[in-house]
């Protein structure tokens, strides 16, 4: 172990945080022009600057790297912490899903700055315990720089969540590490509940850990229609061409994961467990979460009364508006940037079909 770490030290090592997404199940609070890794939701900065001062501690501003959607770039250049470099900054073309997105700042990284160690974060993740979390973000890259390991951060589950990924894993005394078995798609409910009773399962955080050597081998074995490009994208990256072949290449390629296209077929992962407080922000229902209840279980952040209203939750950010409640139950009830939105808190999940139909419409895109 000791010339492991040894080993490990010597190793450069870098932070990409995907804040690409259009947070479109968190809408109204969260839109195209502002999405919620630019919102102050939490805490005393907006959620990506969050992001970035949890891992500072670990990586010098330099290796931090930041990949964002090319509509974001100037919101991105306005409010990202000014001690990371604006070069940093790597603008997708277009969305396609993880797979590619990292593919992309993996080989700029690479060129840019060399070999090293990554480790892949969201933008849109509230976390406590910081210092618990770089902990477990150490105890991960010594596991990746060792045998081609690839590294995931699971969280205990402390309730039977439907909106996120599941890890089953066992530990393995020879390799003194707890090795993943396979992952698991969003479950429904009763699946839920059994993969929180067996005690076998842990949520995907998604936070990865890998050598950059490593997870290109991988991209090579499991997604050979995007491996195909990366001699093109190592030739033209951070030259003057570079937007032009990416936006090419962007428009041929197919979107996928990377859970679904490397981490369920790779063989070699391994899990830390998260000793820290987490929540992917993914929802209406997730965002409310952590937030402070009242004596009927209602959540009321701006002006409301409620009466003979049980397990609402209000956000009202309208100061010039009073909303009030009288014999409800169950609903999430948002009043924001001009939408009001009153859904049954079980049905939340058909929002991003709503705002996808809403875009079809020109009377309605300018709330999208």
């Amino acid at each position: 172990m000791k010339s492991m770490k040894n080993k490990y030290e010597e190793v450069n090592k870098y932070a990409l945080i995907l804040a690409g997404g259009n947070g479109t199940r968190l809408w109204p609070i969260s839109t195209e022009n502002r999405p919620k890794q630019f919102l102050n939701l939490y805490e005393e900065n907006i959620m990506i600057n969050e992001t970035i001062k949890r891992i500072e501690p670990l990586f010098e501003y330099k290796n931090i790297f930041i990949i964002i959607n090319k509509n974001q770039e100037k919101i991105a250049n306005r409010y990202i912490d000014f001690n990371i470099p604006r070069e940093n900054i790597i603008c997708e073309p277009m969305a396609k899903n993880t797979a590619m997105c990292i593919f992309y700042a993996t080989l700029k990284i690479k060129n840019l700055k060399g070999n090293g160690i990554m480790t892949i974060l969201s933008s849109d993740h509230y976390i406590k315990q910081e210092e618990r979390l770089r902990d477990n973000i150490v105890e991960g890259m010594q596991i990746a720089n060792y045998n081609e390991n690839i590294v995931t951060i699971g969280i205990k589950p402390t309730y039977p969540a439907t909106g996120f990924g599941y890890i089953k894993y066992n530990y393995n005394s020879k390799q003194n590490c707890n090795v993943v078995q396979n992952f698991r798609e969003k479950p429904n409910y009763d699946k839920a509940l059994e993969y929180l009773k067996s005690g076998k399962y842990y949520w995907n955080s998604g936070i990865f850990i890998w050598n950059i050597e490593t997870i290109l081998n991988n991209f090579k074995k499991y997604l050979s229609e995007l491996y195909k490009y990366k001699d093109k994208i190592e030739k033209n990256v951070n030259t003057p061409k570079e937007d032009t072949i990416i936006k090419e290449i962007y428009s041929k390629i197919q979107p996928i994961s990377i859970d679904k296209g490397i981490l369920e077929k790779s063989n070699n992962i391994k899990m830390v467990k998260g000793e820290f407080e987490w929540m992917d922000i993914g929802s209406i229902n997730d965002f409310f979460k952590i937030k402070a209840r009242d004596e009927n279980n209602n959540i009321k952040i701006g002006q409301a009364i409620v009466q003979d209203t049980e397990e609402t939750n209000i956000y009202n950010e309208n100061n010039n508006c009073l909303m009030v409640t009288i014999g409800v139950k169950n609903l999430n009830i948002v009043n924001c940037n001009g939408v009001i939105l009153v859904a049954d808190k079980e049905k939340i999940n058909q929002l991003p079909k709503i705002v996808d139909e809403m875009k079809e419409n020109i009377k309605y895109k300018k709330y999208i």
